[in-house]
């Protein structure tokens, strides 16, 4: 939704996104969508009432997930570095570690457990599990098929 409203670059505001969301409350549903980089989802809310209302009032509670992704997509296209990102990206690594517990993840489980669709590719995995590593939020170690592996510490 490039226009009066925003353009591509700019960042989403919490506050507009749910000015827009309350516009679903007078039929217009799914513009919170549009404006935070959802267009399927957002014409599908607009041809359904927000999917008959219960998906426009999910999106009360996941619409700061959502301002967050739609400013973080643009950022991590140009390659700029993103505390944000970088922060999606150590909780998802903390949160594998603690899954797989003693027997650990390697780089390959981790790339697989990303969420789909991730701008992250391996190198950029491998800097921040190096990072964790120094910050000693993970281990590092072998299993007994001699595979290195992380663990949280």
């Amino acid at each position: 939704m490039a226009g009066p409203l925003v353009r591509d670059g700019e960042r989403r505001t919490l506050a507009l996104s749910y000015l827009l969301w309350g516009l679903g409350l007078l039929g217009v549903c799914g513009l919170q969508r549009f404006y935070n980089r959802k267009p399927y989802s957002g014409t599908l809310y607009l041809l359904s009432f927000g999917l008959c209302g219960v998906g426009q009032l999910v999106d009360l509670w996941l619409m700061p997930e959502m301002v967050d992704r739609a400013n973080t997509l643009p950022l991590l296209r140009r390659g700029q570095p993103l505390p944000l990102a970088r922060q999606l990206l150590e909780r998802q690594l903390l949160e594998l570690a603690r899954r797989s517990g003693d027997r650990g993840f390697t780089i390959n489980d981790a790339l697989l457990a990303l969420q789909p669709g991730s701008p992250v590719d391996s190198q950029q995995l491998r800097a921040e599990i190096q990072r964790l590593l120094e910050n000693h939020l993970l281990d590092v170690g072998n299993d007994p098929r001699g595979r290195v592996v992380y663990r949280e510490p």
